[in-house]
């Protein structure tokens, strides 16, 4: 044996002596950074989509999620199909596999170095986008922090477009337009705002279904929001235990169990698929479309809202592009 694995032994010996006759245990592996940095009822989403990207640290935000996709080409809210909904109004049905989380939970931002991330949150909405509407175009951009001027950075401008005789179709990106590819027909666009309240949340249901109707030619049928997997989820409100030593406060809700972390996986992956085979062959959207909805709002507990918006300082752009409508 030679001497500096004879040393090495030694020196492992002589600390798992010291650990045993002090009472102390080695300390084991902590928890990654950017998971405990997550509010403890939104860690779940860092085990969750651990196959689908990565946490990158940008501040003031803290952790968020980067899509394992194209830098320079790829951006929300693009790869999926809208659906109406009586309820909520226009719902986003994703062909990605994070999508149940990122179009329906938290906010996007575009960062000039990591482009496009998403921020975690935890109200579930049909889609988190401001819209707007005019001369046969609708337009959508993902709704974010109003605290600083990141829709100036998106290559393209952060709104996408599609004609309004497209918003049923199910082959929606082979319809998208951007600004720049717009310009040329100047359509007056305006802000939608088309609000309801659920829950104690503020939701703008996008473009009157009238109006849709009168694009398309046709009547459009609203289709049933179902919870694909409704057991799934923990009740961060039911699964919070008091703590004993510091009476009336809490301690961290109780972890989703690795099982289900792989059962959301797999339903999460099934329901892109479904999604990507309508979007593929240009299908008409089924009457029942099911979401994951993991952390639903509980009925009478509504959280203080946060605004957002990607114009918060809502100015007019050029080329005749309508401000962002960046209240909820």
């Amino acid at each position: 044996m030679t001497r500096p694995l004879t040393v090495l032994l030694i020196t492992l010996a002589f600390a798992q002596l010291s650990c045993a006759s002090s009472g102390y245990t080695p300390a084991t592996q902590s928890m990654p950074a950017a998971r405990a940095a997550l509010p403890p009822e939104e860690r779940f989403f860092y085990d969750a989509l651990a196959d689908d990207g990565e946490w990158v640290l940008i501040e003031p935000y803290g952790y968020v999620f980067r899509p394992r996709m194209s830098y320079l080409s790829w951006r929300p809210y693009e790869q999926g199909f809208w659906v109406p909904s009586d309820i909520y109004g226009w719902t986003w049905v994703s062909t990605e596999p994070f999508g149940w989380a990122t179009y329906h939970y938290g906010e996007w931002l575009y960062d000039r170095y990591e482009g496009w991330v998403w921020i975690p949150g935890s109200e579930w909405g049909p889609a988190w986008v401001a819209w707007q509407e005019g001369d046969g175009y609708v337009g959508w951009a993902p709704l974010g922090p109003p605290d600083r001027d990141w829709y100036s950075y998106v290559p393209g401008g952060p709104y996408l477009y599609v004609p309004a005789s497209q918003m049923v179709a199910t082959d929606l990106s082979a319809h998208l337009l951007h600004a720049n590819q717009l310009a040329d027909r100047k359509p007056r666009l305006q802000p939608v705002q088309n609000y309801v309240e659920l829950a104690g949340l503020r939701i703008n249901r996008g473009p009157a279904i009238e109006d849709i109707e009168r694009a398309v030619g046709h009547p459009v049928h609203p289709v049933q929001i179902e919870d694909l997997f409704p057991r799934l989820a923990p009740d961060a409100h039911r699964d919070v235990i008091p703590d004993v030593k510091r009476p009336g406060s809490l301690k961290s809700p109780l972890p989703m169990p690795l099982d289900s972390i792989a059962a959301l996986r797999r339903a999460a992956r099934e329901a892109a698929l479904k999604a990507r085979t309508l979007a593929e062959t240009g299908g008409s959207p089924p009457d029942r479309v099911p979401l994951l909805r993991v952390l639903p709002r509980p009925p009478g507990n509504p959280a203080a809202p946060r605004p957002r918006g990607p114009n918060p300082l809502g100015k007019a752009r050029p080329g005749g592009e309508a401000p962002a409508d960046s209240s909820r």
